[in-house]
């Protein structure tokens, strides 16, 4: 059985499947980057990391799951978000990356993975502790070396959407997801483009007045 996860620029879309299993392949779909071009995800077999991106006039992101097996889809599903958020952002892809971008992407991919649902809040500690790496396993992951401190991430995350988003009651909230219902209904023809821009639309309902 396999995952299926569209990603894309502030909210994944909720994946299908059931329990996920270590032998279970996941496919990545709907990243995109600062310019809104889609960020094609390829398995490749050959990949000597678990997750690594390509810019030029194609972006596009491999990954390769029979690298780190010890690691959980969970733990592969961030790492992928990680790396889908450098795009997002537009931060470097290549060498140089600093501690401060690799954070700050960290911080992104996990907003994505739990405002869609894909990462309940629960398992943020334990995740943490699955994201510890040897120096020789930091040669098959997105690097620099650091440690990953995403309980405070979704604490900052937490307090900025309690300033931004709209009140309880939220008659402005409902008037933006129907706008984008109402967009996602036209499109015509029906596909996967029409559901990512769907999520795009509805991730942001948080923060913005009605469409």
């Amino acid at each position: 059985m396999r995952r299926r996860f569209l990603l894309g620029a502030v909210l994944a879309l909720l994946g299908a499947g059931g329990g996920a299993q270590a032998q279970e392949q996941m496919i990545y779909l709907g990243c995109t980057d600062a310019q809104g071009r889609a960020v094609a995800a390829v398995s490749d077999p050959a990949l000597e990391r678990v997750v690594a991106s390509r810019a030029g006039a194609a972006p596009e992101i491999r990954y390769n799951e029979a690298i780190l097996p010890r690691l959980t889809p969970e733990s592969r599903l961030f790492l992928f978000a990680h790396e889908c958020a450098r795009h997002n952002l537009g931060l470097p892809l290549g060498g140089g990356r600093t501690e401060a971008e690799a954070r700050r992407a960290d911080c992104h991919g996990l907003e994505t993975l739990s405002r869609s649902g894909l990462l309940d809040a629960a398992r943020i500690d334990a995740l943490e502790r699955e994201l510890q790496f040897s120096a020789e396993e930091w040669e098959r992951v997105p690097g620099p070396p650091r440690t990953f401190a995403l309980r405070a991430c979704a604490t900052q995350s937490a307090v900025e959407h309690l300033l931004t988003r709209p009140k309880r009651a939220k008659p402005e909230w409902n008037a933006c997801i129907r706008g984008c219902g109402a967009r996602l209904w036209v499109c015509a023809p029906h596909n996967v483009a029409c559901e990512d821009a769907y999520e795009r639309c509805v991730s942001l309902c948080d923060f913005r007045s009605p469409p």
